[in-house]
């Protein structure tokens, strides 16, 4: 039996704190307490083994060979002693209380160490008054735990109030984490660990389920601001409608406009009906031309309807882009543009046609052929067509003027005059009226 015991005393039985292999090599003094239960002789009874304190000790057992080596043992007088493996029953670590003691698993783990304790002493009657010193803060430790107490660091504290404090720092954890996520949307906020563990006290906590869907909500609201303001920056830049319909769609679909988006939001509605009423002015003016009427001199006349609606129009546009929109909310400016530039364009060309100033009406319409086109074909090939009139007058002209000055060269002042007279009859011309006044 003795022999049995001695080759299995290497083994420490008890030690809540580890021996670690750094802490055994042999040379380096372990600054630990504890007892060793001592034999006088190897081949002793375990039951005749004494007590030994120590204030550290030094472990040169012989890895490899049962009960070959010893300790070096440091009395509480400062004395080291050396004592055989081979005579050592056992050798125990004075237990430190865990810093911690706030769940279950770490009570059972101090019910394992409290366990060892009363077993080895039960073993080793010797030891029970030693162990007793050892078990007791230990089992204190245990029944403030099973009372409704918690330990953390070493400091005790109601369990209410502990939860109570650590829930309230998860909670600020949570918030800050979400606040400082630079990519909202990145952050999962039901698999943050804090969130998990807040999930456990909700479980009997109404109140708290309420400040978690709180804080679901806020960071929906979070990822929703975000994505509002990924899509608003899109629409800084020039779209076309196709490019930007799909994206103010998006902003209708958010329960949760910004005010940036509210605001955008209507200047796209104000812009939709912006739009609208453009396409049915250029619809109006496509249907105003008429090819017989033109040929023969007679220009389209836009109704005071039409004039006051276009007029309107550049106005309400004004007000709009003095509201600072977003580039990429489309609105047909350039039509618009067209509409203004045919209304004012055709006043000019009829009070050139009434002054029967044929080659500036060709200018006129020149120029503003390539901005009026944008109303529509329509528009565009009857536009064209003003100039045949004025063409045709300004022909007339030039044969007079030809004849004249055949006339002229001839001798034939009376013949000559007459032309000149038909001549500015066709179109007024200072050039005409000169060669008349050198004819008299």
């Amino acid at each position: 039996m003795p022999s049995s015991i001695c080759s299995f005393i290497f083994c420490l039985l008890l030690a809540l704190v580890p021996l670690h292999a750094q802490d055994r090599d042999g040379n380096t003094v372990v600054e630990k307490s504890g007892v060793a239960l001592v034999k006088s002789q190897a081949w002793s009874s375990p039951a005749e083994a004494e007590v030994v304190k120590f204030t550290a000790f030094t472990d040169r057992s012989a890895r490899g060979g049962a009960g070959a080596g010893y300790f070096i043992l440091r009395l509480p007088s400062g004395k080291d002693i050396q004592v055989q493996v081979a005579c050592v029953v056992k050798l125990v670590l004075k237990p430190e209380l865990p810093k911690n003691l706030l769940d279950d698993s770490q009570r059972q783990l101090l019910q394992k160490n409290i366990d060892n304790i009363v077993s080895t002493s039960k073993a080793l009657p010797a030891s029970r008054t030693i162990l007793a010193e050892y078990l007791k803060p230990l089992q204190d430790a245990a029944e403030r735990y099973d009372s409704g107490e918690v330990m953390e660091n070493g400091v005790w504290s109601e369990l209410q109030r502990y939860n109570f404090a650590l829930v309230q720092k998860f909670e600020s954890r949570i918030q800050h984490a979400m606040l400082e996520a630079k990519v909202k949307k990145e952050f999962d906020l039901k698999g943050h660990p804090d969130f998990l563990k807040l999930s456990e006290f909700a479980e009997e906590d109404a109140s708290l389920r309420e400040r978690m869907d709180k804080m679901l909500a806020e960071h929906a609201k979070l990822v929703s601001s975000e994505n509002q303001a990924e899509i608003l920056a899109k629409l800084q830049s020039p779209l076309s409608p196709a490019d930007a319909d799909p994206l103010i769609a998006q902003l209708k679909a958010f329960p949760d406009p910004s005010l940036r988006t509210e605001s955008v939001l209507k200047q796209s509605a104000a812009a939709a009906e912006l739009s609208k009423e453009i396409e049915a002015v250029k619809m109006e003016i496509e249907g105003i031309w008429n090819r017989d009427a033109l040929a023969q001199g007679k220009l389209p006349q836009l109704s005071a309807d039409l004039s006051g609606r276009i007029d309107m129009l550049a106005g309400k546009v004004k007000v709009f882009r003095a509201g600072s929109p977003p580039a990429g909310l489309w609105v047909p400016v350039a039509a618009l543009n067209s509409c203004v530039a045919l209304k004012d364009g055709l006043t000019v060309l009829q009070t050139r046609l009434e002054a029967r100033e044929y080659r500036t009406m060709v200018e006129t319409v020149d120029a503003l052929s390539p901005i009026v086109s944008i109303i529509g074909p329509k528009t565009r090939d009857g536009f064209g067509l003003i100039k045949v009139y004025p063409n045709a007058e300004i022909a007339k002209f030039s044969k007079l003027m030809e004849e004249g000055n055949t006339f002229f060269k001839a001798g034939d002042k009376k013949k000559a005059a007459s032309k000149f007279k038909e001549a500015l009859a066709v179109m007024p011309d200072p050039g005409v009226e000169t060669r008349l006044s050198e004819i008299k």
